[in-house]
């Protein structure tokens, strides 16, 4: 598999068409990742959304599997939101007990 580095990661096939879609979101994507990082806000973003398709006047008649698919959808963004908060959080945790600078240098750059 060839690596590629993030700028053109992002620029490629279904990431460039993904980006592409959210252009319009950009100002919201922007406060979210400020408030919370980059893959937390996404992902906060995304719940929002999908909690918000509950309001929607039809919601309640949709079918029992399309109900049953955006509560699952929803449930699996927050679960990946909170390990990847969690994980930030022993994170920060470890590079904050490393008495040694060079450690925590190290450390950041593996991040």
């Amino acid at each position: 598999m060839e690596a590629y580095d993030d700028a053109t990661f992002f620029t490629l096939g279904v990431g460039a068409t993904a980006e592409a879609g959210l252009a319009t979101l950009t100002p919201l994507i922007e406060y979210y990742e400020r408030e919370m990082g980059e893959l937390p806000g996404r992902l906060m973003m995304a719940a929002s959304f999908l909690e918000d398709i509950k309001l929607m006047d039809r919601w309640n008649s949709e079918s029992p599997e399309a109900q049953a698919a955006v509560e699952q959808a929803k449930a699996l963004v927050v679960s990946v939101m909170v390990r990847l908060l969690h994980a930030q959080q022993e994170c920060s945790c470890a590079l904050e007990s490393d008495g040694d600078a060079g450690g925590a240098e190290q450390k950041k750059e593996r991040m």
